[in-house]
């Protein structure tokens, strides 16, 4: 009987090795493919991140570009905003004193024909 427990036993840890070898087979197996499939990401990768760095840097420099033709258009815009301004003080000190002086010849031309037509009335009533 023991010879027949043993037998057994044996039998029984020979299905489980062999149960477990399978198990290691696949795991190697999916390992292996695993491998493959992370190879060919770093292939595929590595270039990718090549050519990202390479367009970053291409975009850096045209952000420079775009930065210098910001900074001409405000400079520009200083310029045209000093030429307005000068020439709406050269525009508006004579338009103001002529008409000013308008005003002033008016009140004056005005002013003495009023005061002739006060007295006519005046002495009328």
């Amino acid at each position: 009987m023991g010879g027949i427990a043993a037998l057994i036993c044996a039998i029984s840890f020979a299905l489980v090795m062999l149960a477990f070898a399978i198990v290691i087979l696949k795991l190697a197996r999916t390992m292996t493919i695993t491998n493959g499939i992370l190879n060919d990401i770093r292939k595929e990768a590595v270039p990718l991140l090549g050519k990202f760095e390479t367009t970053m840097d291409h975009i850096n420099d045209e952000m420079g570009y775009v930065d210098g033709i910001l900074e001409s258009g405000q400079k520009l815009t200083e310029r045209i905003n000093s030429m307005t301004k000068a020439l709406q003080k050269v525009v508006t000190s004579p338009l103001v004193r002529i008409l000013s002086l308008g005003v002033g010849v008016q009140k004056a031309l005005g002013g003495s024909s009023e005061k002739e037509g006060d007295r006519a009335e005046a002495g009328e009533d």
